[in-house]
């Protein structure tokens, strides 16, 4: 249970976070590349500057609204998912140098 935790900078990479509580969590520049995110509850959880490349986000739990230059390459989204972070993607990655609606293949 990592709810209202401040995760700033923490790796997880490859870990298993399926059903994991995230609510509220300052995640800001986390490294979650390859980790299991299946059916965690993301709601409120600030990811700014996060690194989800190749994370598996199918169906988790609540919305995400702070995104702001997080890189999404090869992550595995739904469609209905890809579609509300293209709504509200912008920025680019500091360490990447990805944009975030380049990483979620966003249409123009």
């Amino acid at each position: 249970d990592f709810e209202g935790s401040d995760l700033r900078t923490a790796s997880f990479f490859d870990a298993d976070l399926s059903n994991s509580n995230f609510k509220d969590a300052n995640m800001v520049e986390t490294n979650l590349e390859m980790a299991d995110l299946t059916g965690a509850d993301l709601t409120g959880a600030d990811l700014t500057n996060a690194y989800m490349t190749g994370a598996v986000v199918n169906g988790p739990k609540g919305g995400l609204t702070k995104i702001d230059n997080t890189d999404w390459t090869d992550a595995q989204l739904r469609k209905d998912q890809r579609t509300y972070l293209c709504s509200i993607a912008k920025g680019e990655n500091p360490k990447t140098g990805v944009e975030t609606r380049m990483s979620l293949m966003c249409k123009e």
